[in-house]
């Protein structure tokens, strides 16, 4: 089997290493050795899953003609984590308006349809916002320069927004619509909004 790293090919014991996730490991403790972190992996070509690399974690390496791990540094994975979140919160904001147009004219049906992406989607964005903000905590990303005399500020960390999806669930269990409605004006596209801020703001630092 070959062993590529970021295009070139690397040395590897197959007397120590005899499985998909111990040669992984081994690449993974040399990218981090040089500051970087594994950011994809191929097998002949094919891109897996942080799924299917779970699976193969015991499959032994005869079989796989080439091995192709690609690494990155923290602050690059970082900003392509910020636009990501940018561009989701830019489409929730979206279809929220619609699901309130929707329900505001006493549409539920189109509303709920709409209503059950949204909720996917938010819970995809909370998560990319919460891997984001303990990136900015641990040091992995530099905010950007404050003024002379003023201190740059974390936003609130996403547990507060996790309830306030708890309370959006709830009053769709109940079908309560003009208090799905409120919560959707009134607290979830604020905090997105909040969020979008920070993240646009931060597009200004400098990777770590």
């Amino acid at each position: 089997m070959h062993l590529l790293i970021d295009g070139t090919e690397a040395a590897w014991d197959p007397s120590r290493l005899g499985t998909f996730g111990a040669v992984v490991g081994e690449a993974t403790r040399r990218a981090a050795a040089a500051g970087r972190i594994v950011h994809g992996i191929r097998i002949d070509g094919r891109e897996i899953s942080t799924q299917d690399e779970r699976e193969f974690s015991e499959r032994p390496v005869e079989g796989i003609g080439e091995l192709d791990v690609r690494t990155t540094t923290p602050g690059a994975l970082l900003g392509e984590a910020i636009d990501g979140a940018i561009h989701l919160s830019e489409a929730l904001r979206h279809d929220i308006r619609t699901v309130l147009c929707s329900l505001r004219a006493n549409d539920v049906s189109a509303a709920t349809s709409l209503y059950v992406s949204c909720v996917e989607s938010l819970g995809t964005f909370f998560q990319l916002a919460g891997a984001v903000f303990n990136g900015v905590r641990c040091g992995a990303f530099r905010l950007p320069a404050a003024a002379p005399g003023t201190s740059v500020e974390l936003p609130e960390p996403p547990g507060a927004t996790s309830e306030i999806l708890q309370r959006l669930l709830a009053a769709r269990q109940q079908e309560d619509w003009p208090r799905m409605a409120d919560l959707l004006e009134r607290e979830v596209t604020p905090n997105l909004e909040e969020w979008s801020a920070f993240f646009s703001a931060m597009k200004g630092g400098e990777p770590g």
